[in-house]
C-alpha cells in the first residue's frame, strides 16, 4: 500500500514548489538557480525532475520536496506534511489513537479562531490609526521611534479603555461569547467584577456577561512562522499592571513555543546565518525598522528549548541580546542553557593511533557505556582507533550592550554601535570569562582559585584544542598563574566530559555493487555508459531501492538498540537518507538518544507522528529478518550499514555531478565544466577522507 507521503510526493512536483522561492533556469534536463540557504553569486543549486530531488553543491544540502519545505519554511515534519497534503489535495489519515470526528471539529475550531484573530487585528489596528481615543497611544508609539510604515507593517494596534469595545464589535460580526473567551480576547464575568487586569481601575463592567481581555494597551499581533495570527501581546499605557499582558493559552497560542516576529525574520535569519533574540516587542520592531531583520523576541522573556527547536531549522548561530539588567543577565544565562540543550550534538571522529599491546576486538557496552571495537587485517591487530568527541552543533554568543540601555534605545541613539555589536558578538566562552569573574578579586589567591574553579569546566567543553589552549593562556594571564598548573587542573574536567573511544570496523565496499559503481564513476569524474544504452545516459535513480532497504535495516537496528546511535552518528547525518520517512525517523531517534530519552522508556509510536508508524513497523520487520547479533557483532553491523549508506550518498553526489558535467560538455560551457570538476574533486576528497579515517578490511 502506497503511503500518504509517497502519494503527496507524486502529486507535488519538487521543481514547482522550489520555483515559488527560487528563480530556476533550465540546464539540460536539470534546473539550476541561486541557493536560498546561503549567499552565492554563481548558481550551485540544482533540481533534478527525474528523481524529484534537489541539491546544493555549495552548502551540501539536498533532499526531496519534504526536506526543502521543512528547511525553507522552518517547519516540523507534521506541519510540512499538512502543508503539502493541502496542496496535493490528499487527505491525511488520522492515527488509530485519534477520533476522526474530534479531529475534524478541532481543525474547524482552529480555522474559526484564526478568522476571529484576523478580525480582532483589523479592529485593533484601525483603532490606533483612526480613533480619537487613541491619541495618547499614537503619541506613545511616536515617542518609541516607530515609523508609520513600521506600524502598518507589523499591524500594531490599540485596545481602548472601554470594557466592551472589542467584544461588542466581534459579537456584531457573528461570533459567540464562548468563542471570544476561548480565543483569549474576552473574559467571562466573575464575582469579583472590580478586578482589572490591564485596564483602568474604577470603571464598571458592562451589562454583558463578558468583557475585553485587553484594555488601554498598545497591541502587538503575534504570528506563527507562516504569518498566521495566533495571539496578541499588549503593552500597558500609564501605570496599569501588568506592564505586558499576553494572550492566554488557546488552541493556537502557547507562549513558551512562540517567537515574536519569527514570520518576518525567517528569511533574514537564513540569509544572515544568525538570529538575534531580544526581550521585548518594541526591541524587535525597532531592530527590524533599522534593518536588523534577523531579530525575534521571546514572549515573556524566557527562552525555552521549544524556541531553539524552531530556530535551529533556520540557523546554527544564536545571538542573545537581552536587557543588560539583573533580570536580563539571568535570562541570558537561562537562554544559554536552553540553547545548549536544544541544539543537536555532532559527534566528531578523531583518528588516533592504537596503543602498543592493544588487545583484540571487544565490546564493553553492557553497562550502557560505549566500548571499543576493532578493525583487523591479517595479523589481527587494530588498524586504527577513532575517538568520538561530542560538541554542540551551534554557535551561541552574547551581544554586549552599553550598561543601562535596552536594545531599542541603543539602536535609535547610535545604530553603528548596535550594528557592530550584532556583527561582533561576544563568543560564549568569552562571555563566561566576563560574568564568572565578576566580583572576584583576581589579585588575591582566593579570587584566583575561584576563577579557575568556575572557568576550567567551561574550557574543558571546547573540542578544538587550539581554542582550548588559547583560553588556558587567557585564564593564566588574567589570574597570573603558570599555564602548567592550569593544564594539570584541567585534566579532571576533561575526564568528566562525555567522550568515548571506538575502533571502526567496516566492510570492504570495494567488492560491493555500490563500491564498484563509485569506483567506475570516480576515476574519470564521469560514469561510463553501460552497454545497451544507445543514448549513453546516466540514470540518477539507479540503486535507489537497495538504498531504501538499507535505510530501513539501519533504522530497525536503532529502534531495537538505541545505544547504537553513538556509533553511527559520526558517520552519517539525516541528510544521507533518501527516504522521507527514514530520514525523519533517524532525526527523531538521534535527538532522543542525545537527550537521554531512549525509546525503550516509551513506545516509539507515542513519540513519532502517526504518519511514520508504518515506516516504524517496516523498519522493525526488516531488522528482525537479519541474523541475531549482540555486543561487538551488533555494533559492527550498524557501523557497516551506516558506512554503506554514506558511501552510497557520495556515489549519488558523484553521479549527479557527472550528469551535469555531460550537459556542460555537450553545450561547451567551459566555466561550468571547471566549476563541476572542482566539486567532483571535493566529493572524491570526502571519499578518501572516509577511507583513511575509517579503514577497510577484507
Amino acid at each position: 500500500m502506497t503511503s500518504t507521503i509517497e502519494i503527496i510526493k507524486a502529486k507535488v512536483d519538487v521543481a514547482d514548489e522550489i520555483g515559488l522561492v527560487v528563480a530556476l533556469q533550465k540546464s539540460g534536463k536539470s534546473l539550476k538557480g541561486l541557493c536560498p540557504f546561503h549567499n552565492e553569486r554563481t548558481p550551485s543549486f540544482y533540481v533534478f525532475p527525474e528523481t524529484q530531488t534537489w541539491r546544493c553543491f555549495g552548502c551540501n544540502e539536498g533532499g526531496d520536496v519534504f526536506s526543502f519545505v521543512q528547511k525553507q519554511q522552518g517547519l516540523e515534519f507534521r506541519d510540512t506534511l499538512l502543508y503539502l497534503a493541502e496542496k496535493a489535495g490528499v487527505p491525511v489519515e488520522d492515527g488509530p489513537e485519534r477520533n476522526p470526528e474530534e479531529e475534524r471539529e478541532r481543525s474547524a475550531a482552529k480555522e474559526r479562531l484564526r478568522k476571529l484573530n484576523e478580525d480582532a487585528l483589523l479592529w485593533f489596528h484601525q483603532m490606533l490609526l483612526r480613533s480619537k481615543e487613541a491619541a495618547n497611544a499614537r503619541a506613545y508609539v511616536q515617542s518609541r521611534g516607530m515609523s508609520s510604515d513600521t506600524v502598518i507593517g507589523f499591524s500594531i494596534g490599540y485596545a481602548p479603555e472601554r470594557w466592551d469595545g472589542l467584544t461588542s464589535y466581534l459579537l456584531g460580526q457573528g461570533y459567540t461569547e464562548r468563542e471570544l473567551v476561548e480565543g483569549g480576547l474576552a473574559r467571562a464575568r466573575e464575582e469579583q467584577e472590580g478586578s482589572n487586569t490591564g485596564g483602568t481601575s474604577g470603571q464598571s463592567i458592562s451589562s454583558g456577561r463578558i468583557y475585553d481581555y485587553f484594555r488601554n494597551r498598545i497591541i502587538f499581533p503575534i504570528r506563527d512562522i507562516r504569518g498566521r495570527v495566533i495571539g496578541f501581546g499588549g503593552r500597558a499605557l500609564g501605570e496599569s499592571k501588568p506592564k505586558y499582558l499576553n494572550s492566554p493559552q488557546t488552541l493556537l497560542f502557547e507562549k513558551n513555543t512562540v517567537l515574536y516576529a519569527i514570520d518576518m525574520a525567517r528569511d533574514a535569519i537564513k540569509q544572515a546565518g544568525q538570529v538575534v533574540i531580544v526581550e521585548g516587542y518594541v526591541d524587535a520592531v525597532i531592530a527590524h525598522q533599522y534593518g536588523t531583520k534577523q531579530t525575534v523576541a521571546c514572549i515573556g522573556s524566557a527562552i525555552t528549548e521549544k524556541h531553539i527547536q524552531q530556530l535551529k531549522k533556520l540557523t546554527k548561530q544564536v545571538t542573545l541580546a537581552l536587557d543588560p539588567d539583573a533580570a536580563g543577565s539571568a535570562a541570558t544565562e537561562h537562554g544559554i542553557q536552553e540553547a545548549l540543550k536544544g541544539f543537536d550534538r555532532t559527534v566528531v571522529p578523531v583518528p588516533i593511533a592504537p596503543e602498543n599491546g592493544s588487545r583484540g576486538a571487544g565490546y564493553a557496552g553492557h553497562n550502557g557505556q560505549s566500548g571499543t571495537y576493532g578493525a583487523y587485517k591479517g595479523n589481527r591487530q587494530p588498524q586504527s582507533i577513532i575517538r568520538l568527541e561530542e560538541q554542540v552543533d551551534a554557535e551561541i554568543n552574547v551581544l554586549q550592550l552599553p550598561e543601562g540601555e535596552d536594545p531599542d534605545e541603543v539602536i535609535r541613539r547610535d545604530f553603528s554601535t548596535w550594528f557592530y555589536a550584532v556583527s561582533h558578538p561576544l563568543p560564549l566562552v568569552d562571555y563566561y570569562f566576563v560574568v564568572k569573574t565578576a566580583g572576584l578579586d583576581l589579585r588575591e589567591p582566593t579570587g584566583k582559585t575561584e576563577a579557575a574553579k568556575r572557568l576550567l569546566p567551561i574550557i574543558a567543553t571546547i573540542s578544538d584544542r587550539i581554542k582550548r589552549d588559547a583560553y588556558i593562556r587567557k585564564l593564566a594571564t588574567i589570574i597570573s598563574v603558570e599555564e602548567r598548573l592550569l593544564y594539570e587542573a584541567l585534566q579532571q574536567p576533561l575526564r568528566d566530559q562525555r567522550t568515548t573511544s571506538v575502533t571502526a570496523a567496516f566492510t570492504d565496499v570495494r567488492s560491493s555493487s555500490v563500491g564498484a559503481a563509485f569506483k567506475a564513476s570516480s576515476d574519470e569524474g564521469v560514469a561510463p555508459a553501460r552497454e545497451g544504452n544507445p543514448k549513453n545516459e546516466l540514470r540518477l535513480d539507479r540503486g535507489k531501492q537497495d538504498r531504501l532497504q538499507s535505510e530501513d535495516y539501519l533504522i530497525g537496528l536503532l529502534l531495537q538498540n538505541p545505544g547504537l546511535s553513538l556509533h553511527v552518528c559520526a558517520i552519517i547525518t539525516d541528510g544521507d537518507f533518501a527516504g522521507t520517512d527514514t530520514r525523519e525517523l533517524y532525526r527523531i531517534l538521534n535527538a532522543l538518544e542525545q537527550r537521554g530519552s531512549s525509546p525503550s522508556h516509551q513506545p516509539i509510536e507515542e513519540i513519532v507522528p502517526s504518519e511514520l508508524h508504518a515506516a516504524v513497523s517496516r523498519a522493525k520487520k526488516c531488522a528482525e529478518s537479519g541474523y541475531p547479533k549482540d555486543g561487538a557483532g551488533l555494533v559492527k553491523e550498524a557501523v557497516q550499514c551506516a558506512t554503506r549508506l554514506k558511501k552510497t550518498r557520495l556515489q549519488q553526489l558523484n553521479t549527479e555531478l557527472s550528469y551535469l558535467m555531460r550537459e556542460a560538455t555537450a553545450s561547451g560551457n567551459h566555466a561550468a565544466i571547471r566549476e563541476l570538476q572542482l566539486r567532483l574533486m571535493e566529493i572524491h576528497r570526502q571519499r578518501r577522507t572516509l577511507d583513511s579515517a575509517m579503514p577497510l578490511h577484507g
